[in-house]
């Protein structure tokens, strides 16, 4: 057992300096080799221009993201800002449109009144006309009934004063009836 445990002590040494010449080897390769493809850079310098063009791009973007994000919150507070502007404008035009309304149902119920009375005073004129007619049209009938009247007492008696006497009696009483 002694021997067996002697060979695998040697095999594990062995196995540490492989590994450690293979690491030697790449590392040699990584940072002295220029292969022919790689523009005569090295595999560390070709890694490293990689890694830093990629720092590059990413810095870009992380910069064209910062860009976009104040962008957008400066939308966001001008939108804000016009959301209010709005508001205001609506408000606005709320309230002229209800001061509108008011004066014009004001000016409507104000003409229509003056409507109303222009129209109470025709008809109280017509009708003041119509009864002026209407005594005046009686006041003829009157006087013909009188005249009708005082014809057949003439007619029937012969005592002309006494007549006279009637109608201008009746006259009086017609005039006093006006």
């Amino acid at each position: 057992m002694l021997v067996v445990g002697a060979v695998l002590a040697n095999d594990y040494v062995f196995w540490w300096i492989a590994q450690l010449v293979a690491i030697a080897i790449l590392i040699f390769l990584f940072l002295r080799w220029k292969p022919g493809f790689l523009a005569g850079k090295t595999i560390g310098q070709t890694l490293g221009g990689a890694l830093d063009a990629r720092k590059a791009q990413i810095d870009d973007q992380l910069a064209a993201a910062e860009r976009s994000r104040q962008e957008a919150e400066r939308i966001h507070e001008q939108t804000q800002q016009d959301i209010e502007k709005a508001r205001s404008e609506a408000q606005q035009i709320v309230s002229g449109a209800a001061r509108t309304s008011e004066a014009i149902k004001t000016e409507i119920v104000q003409r229509a009144q003056e409507e109303g009375q222009r129209i109470l005073a025709q008809a109280k004129a017509e009708i003041g006309q119509e009864r002026n007619q209407a005594l005046q049209a009686l006041q003829r009938r009157a006087a013909d009934i009188v005249v009708d009247a005082a014809g057949q007492i003439v007619s029937q008696h012969g005592d002309e004063r006494a007549d006279q006497q009637l109608i201008n009696s009746s006259l009086r009483r017609l005039g006093d009836h006006r």
